[in-house]
Order: structure tokens, then C-alpha cells, then sequence
């Protein structure tokens, strides 16, 4: 895809994830700062895992779907942000999104999430979500940006669910 670039005019591309960035994804994930991998796995994940890794980079374009952020060329190429969804079955599929933390704020999840739509929605689904921390005032305001409805949180839940439903695909 032609370049976008961020709020203060850093070039980056968007392309779907592929196999051979195994070692890209791994960085991308080891770089979060702890607060960061908590808030986009829900849990204190201290490295991942290469079934995670593996999983992460090996998706079928339909049911599972992952666009990439990157700067940089070839050996240099530096994941900078990933938005991708999973199929729950025939019409949903739940979406997560993560930028690396020097990057936040800077337009990348605004870019990242409605092309990961439109591509939800040329797959079929119908209903797109994500389960989002409570805590998450970011990733809230993100949601609403974008315009997912956020459930309002019932005394003691974690996470709150953000949802839309898509617009289908016009064309190929």
C-alpha cells in the first residue's frame, strides 16, 4: 500500500502480515512495555511464545486477518503497529490492534483499524468486536472514533465490548 504517515510526518506503509515475519512480530511484541502487552493480551505476558508467534503470522487472509505498520526496508523493516481480526464463526469476528509504544497517539490505530474493517467486511463478517479493559480510556475513546458501540461496564467487570456492525463490501 502507498504510504501514510503519522501525525507529525512519519512515513510508514501498511501490508497484511506474512510468514517471514516471524522475527519482526516477536520484536514488535518484546518492545510493548509491560503496560502495553497488558492492556492488548489482558494478562502479564512476559514473552511470546513461538506457537503465539507462529499463530500470529500464518493467517488465511479470510477467517484470520493481521495488517501491519512498518517503517524501515528489508533487514530494517520495524512493525510499528498490527490490527487484526479472528473469525468467532460465519458473520463475526473479534478484531485487536496494538502500536508500539513510541508510536501511540500518532494516528497509526486510526489508519490501522478502518482498513482492517474493510477487509472484515470483503471476508463476509458481518459484526465486528473487541473486548477492551475497563481501565482502557485510550482504547475506549479509540472505539468510539471509530464508531464501535461500547457497552456500558456492570459493577465489577474488567472489559467491556465494542462492536459495529460493518458496512459490506462494495466490489472486489
Amino acid at each position: 500500500m502507498s504510504p501514510f504517515h503519522t501525525s507529525d510526518g512519519v512515513a510508514y506503509r501498511i501490508r497484511p502480515i506474512r510468514p517471514d515475519d516471524t522475527e519482526r512480530e516477536r520484536a514488535f511484541i518484546n518492545a510493548l512495555s509491560p503496560q502495553s502487552r497488558y492492556q492488548r493480551f489482558m494478562h502479564n505476558l512476559r514473552e511470546a511464545s513461538d506457537a503465539l508467534i507462529e499463530k500470529f503470522v500464518n493467517v488465511d487472509h479470510q477467517r484470520t486477518m493481521a495488517l501491519i505498520a512498518v517503517i524501515g526496508d528489508g533487514v530494517q523493516e520495524r512493525i510499528i503497529g498490527v490490527a487484526r481480526y479472528a473469525a468467532d464463526n460465519d458473520e463475526s469476528c473479534e478484531f485487536a490492534v496494538a502500536v508500539a509504544d513510541d508510536f501511540q497517539c500518532r494516528g497509526i490505530g486510526t489508519t490501522l483499524v478502518p482498513l482492517l474493517f474493510e477487509h472484515a467486511a470483503r471476508a463476509g463478517f458481518k459484526t465486528i468486536y473487541g473486548t477492551v479493559l475497563a481501565d482502557n480510556q485510550r482504547m475506549i475513546e479509540l472505539a468510539q472514533w471509530l464508531g464501535l458501540t461500547v457497552d456500558t461496564p456492570r459493577a465489577g467487570d474488567v472489559t467491556v465490548r465494542a462492536w459495529r456492525r460493518l458496512v459490506p463490501a462494495i466490489g472486489p
